[in-house]
């Protein structure tokens, strides 16, 4: 009997296994794997392009070894793959050059044709990182640099570059509006960085595929996308998380939610937060502590500044967030495919916190300076064509619709009244891209984009005491408008993964126009009609002298047309100065040249190192200015400075980066990341938003199960003497030196992650950031940054 068993086992066995294909799949993705070549004693088989291959003529015994440019190699035997139902994974080669990139000509393409310095942060590494929002996610790699005004908030710095100098994109639509300002910008944080499923930062101008704002760089978020059913039957799918973060006592939720046929998918996802007060660490200048705060009286009888408990805690700093997505895909067919989203997002009242540490004659200035509740929301439409025509071989149109809300309201300490200023904007966009592909060598992308900004802007003054409410300036001349027409094309060749070659053009043409309101101001003229246009060019040449070396050599120009926020705002840029009008603004040009050299070690290291060179033209920088011959004017019930933005004559700005990462073993590597720049304008006085030498470094373990890394981020200082101007206006927000002055420290900090498979359903994520509770204030913020910050969050996927 024993022996009959074992013989209908061994056929249940053999019937089982005998000519069934293996599937080699993504470990990451899930996605089948085309062209890994299986060898094993002289035999060899390649995956198909549904990652298929058949492994009867390999023997039972002897090792098999899966092989792939991009992937770990990996070595097994059949009764493994048996084991794990035919189904074989592999892992990403986390040093390889052919990575897919999406955001330099918004094609898929591969980082080894691609000219530009990229910078890729997947769903996985954010996931084990765990950042707080979209702005923390950014900071995650080398190269972008974030500043924050408040908790609420996060304003990235590229290259020298900040605000309105580097373009925000989300699933293909630029975020960037009419009134995105010159000073810190803080919109970032509207995305989800729950949803977000993979992001990219281009270096450099971007304006041949961007337009106007693309000057420093790019950075590109692909938020999660329906998926479709492989089957004939549909399927559903669910993921969760929840987070706490002890620094501010963050408590995050976030859920989404797909089903999908074959032929067509829907996605929802819902992200909450609260965030309470930021504790800042223990070990750093007493310069930053918040020793006292102003309390707000329910039934308004004068404010009361009382003593902080705990000066650590900045009080008040800590808001609320609500993110929705939901999305649908239609695919009838491999031609063809349809797109719809809808995005959501809303904030509660963000305390500003750089104006309520701000004190005059002794006493804190500010009864109240708060964002009210920031409001966005995008609806989107896509439709993708793919057919061989003479014309072009795929068709994509985009069109987006946003509406913006956001306002600004202060008031002076144990006074009554207090301002308000809000800002409703809408903007509808559209995007005709072709591409075309002659021979297997030569590819035409070429397109057109359009895009129109409405706003409308309110002042309104308010006694708190008892209601009554009166109009005051708005912010903005109320109904002014700016537009934008644009055509561009684009070329790429490759000669036998030898080189490639990039080249383009972009002719764009903005008009803006408004009438400013006489009741509260005299300005000289009473609107503004303007019309600018600019031609952008590049041309990039990808070599790779020989396997694993990659040589990037590119220029590039870009040019930011003045927007509505430019021309025509007026507003304290800082206590006792105001902005006001200057029609007369052109736009800003960038030329940049930059060449990169990166070398592949096949499975064991990656080193890149680039250096880039970019004079600004016509740059737009804040000047002293006048209204009707007076320097100086009432605003907000103070006599304040005049300022407006106006053309300097040029600016330049340099530096580089230099990255590697090292396997030590399969399980074990280490990755740095290091930048350094350096910027002037034509007077030889700094650069503003030209933040000091900063990068991390990592020491990461990481198999199926188990992840942890052990990190440091570090940034150099700015003595006093190269403080932009600006900057040094604020000494309420930096360190003072032994001379009395402002000046902003270096500062690191130690970090510890962790992350836990447990199962195929759920895994655990936690960490101890700034473990040396260190108290630091990134150059040029107004929040002084976490201090020891432990970690925790619960992952489940169904």
């Amino acid at each position: 009997m024993k022996y009959l068993l074992t013989l209908l086992f061994a056929i249940v066995f053999l019937s089982l296994t005998w000519g069934q294909d293996i599937i080699v799949l993504n470990a990451k993705s899930g996605k089948p794997v085309e062209g890994v070549i299986i060898f094993s004693e002289g035999s060899s088989e390649q995956t198909d392009i549904h990652g298929k291959a058949n492994i009867d003529k390999f023997s039972d015994k002897t090792p098999i070894i899966f092989q792939h440019s991009s992937y770990l190699k990996l070595k097994t035997n059949k009764e493994n793959i048996w084991a794990n139902n035919n189904k074989v994974l592999l892992h990403e080669d986390p040093v390889r050059l052919d990575e897919i990139v999406i955001s330099v000509s918004r094609r898929e393409e591969s980082k080894a044709e691609v000219p530009n310095k990229i910078v890729t942060i997947s769903a996985e590494e954010a996931s084990y990182q765990t950042p707080q929002t979209t702005a923390d996610l950014l900071a995650l790699k080398g190269g972008v640099f974030i500043q924050k005004s408040q908790m609420g908030g996060g304003s990235p710095m590229i290259r020298g570059f900040a605000a309105n100098r580097v373009l925000l994109v989300v699933d293909g639509i630029r975020m960037n509006n009419a009134i995105y300002r010159s000073g810190n910008l803080h919109n970032v944080i509207s995305l989800d960085v729950g949803s977000i499923e993979h992001t990219e930062v281009i270096f450099g101008p971007g304006s041949v595929i961007y337009g106007s704002d693309a000057l420093g760089g790019v950075m590109s978020f692909s938020t999660l996308k329906p998926k479709l059913s492989t089957t004939e039957s549909s399927n559903w799918s669910q993921q969760m998380f929840t987070r706490y973060s002890s620094a501010n006592r963050e408590k995050t939720i976030h859920g989404n939610l797909n089903f999908g046929t074959n032929k067509w998918a829907a996605l929802v996802s819902v992200t909450y937060s609260d965030f309470d007060d930021l504790k800042m660490g223990s070990d750093g200048p007493d310069e930053y502590l918040r020793p006292e705060y102003v309390v707000y009286q329910p039934n308004w009888d004068g404010d009361e500044t009382v003593s902080n408990p705990d000066p650590q805690v900045q009080r008040p700093s800590g808001y609320k967030q609500l993110n929705l997505l939901s999305k649908y895909r239609y695919r009838p067919s491999g031609e063809f495919e349809i797109n719809l989203s809808i995005h959501h997002s809303s904030t509660s009242d963000i305390p500003r916190y750089d104006r309520l540490i701000v004190y005059k004659g002794g006493e804190l200035k500010y009864g109240d300076w708060y964002y009210g509740p920031q409001k966005w929301t995008l609806f989107t439409a896509e439709a993708q064509y793919k057919t061989k025509t003479w014309l072009y071989d795929k068709l994509n149109i985009l069109s987006g619709y946003q509406i913006y809300t956001e306002s600004r309201n202060s008031r002076k300490i144990n006074s009554p009244e207090i301002s308000r200023r809000k800002e409703n904007l809408s903007v509808a966009s559209v995007n005709v891209d072709f591409d075309k592909i002659i021979g297997k060598n030569s590819f035409f992308y070429y397109g057109a984009e359009g895009y129109f900004n409405r706003v409308n802007s309110k002042g309104e003054g308010e006694n708190i005491q008892d209601g009554t409410m009166w109009e005051i300036a708005s912010r903005y001349p109320d109904g002014s408008t700016y537009s934008s027409m644009a055509g561009y094309f684009i070329y790429k060749f490759n000669y036998k993964q030898v080189f490639t070659l990039h080249t383009g053009l972009r002719y764009t043409q903005t008009a803006i126009k408004g009438t400013f309101s006489d009741k509260f101001y005299n300005f000289p003229i009473n609107n503004f009609d303007c019309i600018n246009s600019a031609l952008n060019g590049n041309i990039g040449l990808v070599i790779h002298p020989a396997s694993g070396w990659q040589l990037n050599i590119n220029g590039s120009t870009g040019f930011r047309a003045p927007n509505i926020d430019d021309i025509a705002k007026v507003f304290d840029s800082e206590p006792g100065h105001v902005i006001v009008p200057n029609a007369g603004l052109k736009p800003e040009y960038a030329k940049n040249i930059e060449v990169g050299v990166i070398r592949s070690y096949h499975n064991k290291a990656k080193w890149e190192i680039n250096v880039f060179y970019t004079q600004l033209d016509d740059i737009m920088v804040r000047r002293s200015f006048s209204v009707n011959g007076q320097d100086s004017i009432m605003y907000d019930g103070e006599m304040s400075k005049v300022e407006a933005l106006v053309n300097a004559e040029s600016a330049v700005i340099y530096g580089g980066s230099f990255s590697v990462e090292y396997l030590i073993t399969r399980s074990l590597r280490t990755r740095h990341s290091v930048t350094i720049l350096e910027g002037e304008d034509s007077d030889g006085l700094p650069l503003r938003h030209v933040p000091p030498g900063f990068g991390n470094s990592h020491l990461i373990f990481q198999n199926k199960l188990l992840y942890l890394d052990l990190y440091a981020r570090y940034s150099g200082g700015i003595p006093y003497e190269k403080l932009v101007s600006d900057e040094r206006n604020k000494p309420y927000i930096y360190a003072i030196n032994a001379d009395g002055n402002p000046y902003s420290p270096s500062w690191w900090t130690l970090n510890f992650k962790a992350a836990l498979k447990l199962n195929r359903h759920f895994s655990v994520t936690g960490g101890i950031e700034n473990i040396l509770d260190k108290r630091y204030r990134p150059y040029s913020s107004g929040i002084v940054a976490p201090g020891i910050n432990l970690i925790a969050s619960l992952r489940m996927g169904f």
